[in-house]
């Protein structure tokens, strides 16, 4: 995702995709608000988020999310910064488990 105020997806895998439920063409563009919902472990997300921008190699949170077809699973889910050649946060990389 992009370091922007949305946290926009910028791509995904089709392990995600399965996962999901979404066609890489229904999320790129859209932030990840697509996958949550009424259990989603918001206060988690933002601490690890907080964490990230704070300067942490690899943060970790358990949550829940929601597939397209309303459906939800449990998410173990690892972030962590992707920076550029000067060392500038550009992205975020996440890895659902």
């Amino acid at each position: 995702t992009e370091v922007g105020g949305r946290f926009d997806i910028i791509g995904c895998n089709k392990a995600w995709e399965n996962l999901c439920g979404y066609a890489e063409c229904e999320v790129v563009g859209k932030n990840s608000t697509a996958l949550q919902g009424p259990e989603t472990n918001y206060d988690g997300l933002r601490e690890a988020v907080a964490r990230l921008f704070e300067g942490e190699d690899e943060v970790k949170v358990i949550t829940t999310n929601y597939r397209k077809d309303g459906s939800k699973f449990k998410n173990f889910l690892t972030m962590g910064p992707l920076r550029d050649e000067n060392g500038k946060l550009t992205h975020f990389v996440a890895v659902l488990n």
